[in-house]
């Protein structure tokens, strides 16, 4: 084992809000480095590396890694590794336009994602396997090369489960509560310890507002869940995230305070930021999240609005060091979260207005 991979092996070992910013830098850049260095085998991030001037051995700071902008997943094969190796595809739900983001998995980068999932999930959880109730439906998780966002979601989180039961089925197109499965729901967490996972927007459409109508509940006072993706939509119908934990928990009989949303993507799976008791979301030891000036693209101090970089030494089969989203976000601290986990924390402000990628197209083509 190279000493490279015997520190990404420490960093998914070690409890993944430990690390301060000082201990982190050194310790990433070192593994981007090399991923970067490895990446050179893609055409379009080779073109981007040489474009603008980068020679991934000498990048001084994690500020300095060039970053991927998210569409280009929709636009350009970003995979680093043999198709040949390839052993899963993720696609993203292809929110913003009707092409996908396309994530090509190798098995070390699998693997290393689901070990970095547990070690996220253990700092909540614990490590004790619990029920998972999964408000969706069987058919998103179904056995297959491709995976949609939401298939892997469900498949991520459920490491923790000793048993999954869906509480969504779907009939004639629609999602529909299955009394059948609160029943066995019920049943479980009277004896079992219980964790919840869906997307945001199905919980408060589908489950929250069915459940509701019928005037059904369940009784999970010791549950924790995790929600993530579709806050656009919410915030369309102008709801908030103290309004959504309070409906969600009344129906679940659980902590409002343990309804916890993460923010996450297709295209950094495995890196997700899941909220303290604070409602500030933590960066791993794994991971960095930088704030970059929505027009300069350089990087914001501490309480400055800008576009979210995401970065991660997770991945092996497709350039993940930096990824440039377009959403918008503030980073709120350093090392200093009174919840007591060290590191970068941040809010996410929603999709960035007319966010631009700037140079997208004609920094990755190679002519």
């Amino acid at each position: 084992m190279s000493s490279l991979s015997g520190d990404l092996d420490e960093l998914l070992r070690i409890p993944p809000y430990s690390l301060r910013e000082e201990d982190k830098e050194a310790r990433l850049l070192a593994l981007i480095r090399s991923g970067a260095r490895r990446a050179q085998s893609n055409i379009h991030i080779r073109s981007m590396y040489s474009k603008l001037g980068v020679v991934p051995e000498v990048i001084p700071s994690l500020s300095s890694v060039p970053a991927v902008p998210v569409r280009m997943f929709k636009d350009f094969d970003l995979a680093t590794c043999a198709p040949e190796d390839v052993i899963r595809v993720l696609r993203s739900s292809g929110t913003t336009s009707q092409r996908p983001s396309v994530v090509p998995l190798d098995k070390a980068t699998a693997s290393n994602q689901t070990k970095a999932l547990r070690s996220i999930l253990g700092a909540y959880l614990g490590e004790r396997r619990r029920v998972m109730l999964v408000i969706d439906h069987p058919g998103v998780n179904a056995p297959g090369r491709e995976l949609s966002a939401r298939g892997a979601g469900v498949r991520g989180l459920s490491i923790f489960a000793r048993e999954v039961i869906y509480l969504l089925r779907e009939e004639d197109g629609r999602l529909v509560v299955d009394e059948q499965a609160l029943d066995r729901a019920r049943e479980l967490s009277s004896t079992n310890e219980v964790y919840v996972f869906g997307f945001t927007f199905i919980i408060w459409s589908a489950f929250c507002a069915q459940m509701e109508e019928r005037g059904w509940k369940l009784n999970l006072p010791q549950a924790v869940v995790f929600h993530g993706g579709g806050w656009k939509k919410l915030k369309d119908k102008k709801v908030g995230r103290g309004a959504f934990s309070a409906r969600l928990s009344s129906i679940l009989g659980c902590d409002p305070a343990e309804v916890r949303d993460f923010y996450g993507m297709a295209e950094q799976t495995g890196v997700i930021f899941v909220d303290c008791e604070l409602g500030r979301k933590h960066v791993p030891a794994f991971g960095q999240v930088i704030i970059r000036d929505v027009q300069t693209l350089k990087e914001c101090p501490v309480g400055k609005r800008g576009l979210i970089e995401v970065m991660s030494v997770l991945g092996e089969s497709y350039y993940g060091q930096a990824v440039l989203t377009e959403d918008a976000g503030t980073l709120l601290g350093i090392d200093d979260c009174p919840c007591g986990r060290k590191g970068r924390y941040f809010v996410v402000e929603g999709r960035a207005e007319q966010a631009e990628a700037r140079g997208c197209g004609d920094t990755f083509r190679e002519r």
